[in-house]
């Protein structure tokens, strides 16, 4: 089955995939410096950033998701619609999890931290990781509907 995807949404998509994929390797590098060699000035860009760039991130997977798969409906006994909802669920969880994210990294370096770096260690990888398995499952699923490979 081959779906019709806008164009221009799925460009959109994809930058965002790629915007996401170099927060995360930043997310990561800060991680690996806990607790001692933190750069507070990197996590003070990369939580002006991360927000921003997850709120398009939803928006655009909302653009694909929420116009195309939902609509699809079953195909070979998959409620693609069901799953597409379900992600879509997740992306707004997602988009939680760095606005907590964005508070613990913007009071790093300073003497009222919100969190510890071991808890903010824990945060970044649960999220960095998270995100890299949700953007391989979304070209996989956008890349089979188009009928092509993934990019």
């Amino acid at each position: 089955m081959v779906v019709h995807i806008d164009e221009g949404a799925l460009r959109r998509l994809l930058a965002g995939h790629d915007e996401q994929l170099a927060i995360c390797d930043t997310l990561e590098q800060i991680a690996d410096g806990l607790p001692h060699d933190v750069d507070s000035a990197l996590c003070h860009r990369t939580a002006e950033r991360l927000h921003a760039v997850m709120q398009e991130a939803t928006a655009n997977e909302r653009a694909i998701l929420g116009a195309t798969l939902v609509e699809i409906g079953t195909v070979r006994h998959l409620d693609v619609s069901r799953t597409a909802r379900r992600l879509l669920r997740e992306s707004d969880e997602d988009l939680s999890h760095a606005e907590e994210l964005q508070d613990a990294l913007s009071t790093i370096g300073t003497d009222r931290p919100t969190v510890c770096t071991d808890a903010l260690g824990y945060m970044l990888r649960g999220f960095f990781e998270a995100r890299k398995r949700r953007i391989a499952l979304e070209r996989e699923v956008v890349m089979a509907l188009l009928g092509t490979t993934a990019h």
